[in-house]
């Protein structure tokens, strides 16, 4: 029985393809026998029809249909063809193209009046802004587009605007508002049995489940989600859903099954070159090795994802260029055009001096009489024409050296932005290796610097120990015990009537009250010891969960991070007399990478105790407070130490700048490049010198 459904099954996977296939094989057979309108019609069938399986072969298509409908003044055609192009560039994560066709699309759209096309836009636009963090934009756009399909009474409009906004809400981390519209979406969608919005809504189900942790939950709608795109043949359906499946037997801890999803997932995404989805499954196997403990398969993983990372700055980098290229090429055209224009002048000119050439003669047959008057005023308006034909030409010959001039001047600034455009790409890379590298080199110093002021009272615990049971009275009570059993056989007498033994009852007595004395001495000494031992284990702890997180965004607690900073420099502040107060608000946990922020932290704090040990040791005091607000989440750290000069606020962050003897001007340089790779702030205040200072970290929430 079950050998006979795992054959159907096939069977019916292979019909799906073979449908879609063959509907593509058509569309492609008609292209020869059709014109116009119609070919317009079938080219954007054909992008349509390409759009799941190859989104490039979709644009190709669609762009066809563009030029034709263009030549043909075909606006409805146009229309769905830009339409079509934007989808493609957004399967192909170019969102700001996606933007720029969707948008096009939607002025004809507006113009024709066509509701329904109109709604259907406004979502795919949502969907965009969604996608570049414009999400007030994007719910604007989604609520217009619902109330344009609640007006039309169109259900599978209505379920993807409700889809749509519940995207917003899970951005937003509003959980419980996201699942509502999301549940609303799949009941009415249900209704009309639209498998590709089922699938949508069902992987978006997922998702919430699997923000609230709720694994098992998400895996049921993410498995769900992958039977429907597997039977309607969405491949980027069946992509993303493949790969949602892999990271959440990731979170169950099922290496194996999360594994082998994450490859298959990895497989078609790179088949549809859906660079997004491969940057995040990159991401999951990274993780996934980590927690395997095969720290070279991660390497390999995260260099992947780093690399197509930075492919895609690439490739953002190169489309500005092309706008330059265009920009160049159009302002050249605009020339050749304005030379054009000066050389049919020069033709008119040329046409009229036949025209008076031919009159001349027609007056000169009629006018015998007139001739000499005649030929005198040709002769004058030659002149005339000459001196015009001259200066025109002499004007043409200049635009042309100026065109000359300013072409190499283009050439010459082109070359220079591509070299500057090289030097830049060089520069960051260095400034980010080194920084990562100093920093770590920062943390790892402090790390061994307090874990060597802690030895250090471990090693007095220990010395003072042994010298008190190299002196202890337990050597004496053994010359005691001796004694007792050499008159084992006669004790009472020798307790009672002999001068030492009479002794031996009061000499017990205060044996044990010494013994009893060091006993608790020694357990003091060890207890000390014992604190020692598990402040560095503590300290030694805190360095590791920091070890290799550099370059991954997680959810992490600034309170807490602080805190953990606090605890590896302990050590430090306990040293140098450094009284720490912290006022912290309730803040929510944020995206952040965190091997730069504690990075950031651990500068920050290392340049404030520097800044306090030109102070009097009783008055030494670093103050961290944290607060937050609707766009940011802000962590200040003050100190009472030597303060900034006015003129030093803005330069202290310059590289090689530094105030102190042996500063060499590192720290705070990397530390605010660290803050504006990860889109935050670093900044300073001082009233003065010998007056404290304050640095601010605002990061975006």
């Amino acid at each position: 029985m079950k050998k006979l459904f795992f054959i159907l099954f096939l069977v019916l996977i292979f019909d799906i393809y073979l449908f879609s296939q063959t509907q593509i094989d058509s569309l492609e057979a008609q292209l020869s026998d059709v014109k116009k309108y119609k070919k317009v019609e079938v080219l954007n069938e054909l992008a349509q029809a390409y759009l799941n399986e190859s989104p490039q072969k979709a644009i190709e298509y669609s762009n066809k249909a563009l030029d034709l409908s263009q030549e043909l003044d075909y606006i409805e055609g146009e229309a769905q063809a830009l339409k079509i192009i934007g989808s493609g560039n957004y399967y192909l994560s170019n969102f700001d193209k996606s933007l720029e066709y969707y948008l096009n699309s939607l002025k004809i759209i507006e113009g024709i009046g066509d509701k329904e096309g109109i709604s259907i836009l406004l979502n795919n636009i949502g969907i965009i802004y969604w996608k570049l963090n414009n999400f007030d934009k994007a719910l604007e756009i989604y609520t217009e587009s619902l109330e344009i399909m609640k007006e039309m009474e169109n259900k599978e409009g209505i379920s993807r605007a409700l889809n749509n906004i519940g995207l917003i809400y899970m951005t937003l981390e509003n959980y419980d508002e996201a699942l509502e519209y999301f549940l609303k979406s799949l009941k009415i969608v249900k209704e009309i049995n639209n498998k590709n919005i089922i699938s949508y809504s069902l992987n978006n189900i997922g998702i919430i489940y699997w923000y609230l942790a709720d694994y098992d939950k998400a895996l049921e709608y993410y498995l769900e989600s992958l039977e429907i795109n597997k039977e309607i043949n969405n491949k980027y359906g069946i992509a993303g859903s493949t790969k949602n499946i892999g990271g959440t037997y990731l979170k169950l801890k099922n290496y194996y099954k999360s594994l082998a999803y994450l490859k298959k997932g990895l497989k078609l995404a790179k088949e549809i070159g859906a660079k997004d989805l491969i940057q995040n499954i990159y991401a999951s196997l990274t993780e996934l090795y980590v927690e395997k403990a095969n720290y070279k398969e991660a390497l390999e993983y995260y260099q992947l994802y780093s690399t197509i990372k930075d492919s895609i700055f690439t490739e953002e980098s190169s489309n500005k260029i092309a706008e330059m290229q265009t920009k160049y090429e159009t302002e050249k055209k605009e020339k050749e055009n304005e030379i054009l224009k000066k050389d049919n002048k020069i033709q008119k000119l040329e046409i009229n001096k036949q025209q008076n050439l031919r009159n001349s003669f027609i007056v000169i047959s009629i006018l015998i009489l007139f001739l000499a008057f005649v030929i005198y005023a040709r002769y004058r308006s030659k002149q005339k024409t000459n001196i015009i034909l001259n200066q025109k030409n002499t004007e043409i010959e200049n635009a042309n050296t100026e065109l000359n001039r300013k072409n190499k001047q283009i050439t010459k600034q082109k070359n220079q932005l591509s070299g500057t455009l090289n030097e830049l790409r060089e520069t960051q890379k260095m400034l980010t290796d080194t920084a990562h590298r100093a920093g770590m080199a920062e943390i790892a110093t402090g790390i061994l610097h307090n874990v060597g002021n802690v030895l250090n009272s471990v090693k007095v615990s220990s010395q003072l120990l042994k010298e008190k049971i190299i002196s202890s009275k337990v050597n004496n009570l053994q010359k005691v015990l001796s004694l007792m059993e050499e008159h084992s056989d006669n004790i009472g007498e020798f307790i009672t009537s002999d001068d030492k033994g009479k002794m031996l009852p009061e000499y017990l007595v205060k044996v044990g009250v010494t013994l009893k004395e060091e006993q608790d001495n020694s357990l003091k000494e060890l207890s000390t010891l014992h604190n020692g031992i598990n402040h560095i284990e503590e300290i030694i702890a805190v360095q590791q969960s920091y070890v290799g997180v550099t370059g991954l965004v997680e959810k992490v607690a600034l309170s807490e991070m602080m805190d953990d900073v606090l605890k590896m420099h302990s050590e430090m502040f306990r040293k140098y007399k450094i009284k720490i107060t912290k006022k912290y608000s309730k803040t929510k946990p944020i995206l952040i990478e965190k091997g730069k922020l504690i990075q950031v932290f651990v500068n920050l704090l290392k340049n404030s105790k520097e800044s306090l040990e030109t102070k009097d040791d009783k008055n030494r005091v670093i103050t961290i407070n944290i607060l937050e607000d609707k766009q940011h989440q802000t962590v200040e750290i003050l100190d009472n130490g030597a303060g900034i000069s006015k003129e030093n606020l803005t330069r202290i962050f310059s590289y090689g700048f530094s105030t102190k003897k042996e500063g060499k001007g590192f720290g705070l340089h990397t530390s605010a490049l660290a803050m504006n790779e990860m889109k935050g702030k670093l900044n300073a205040e001082s009233k003065g010198d010998g007056k404290g200072a304050k640095f601010i970290v605002s990061i975006p929430v």
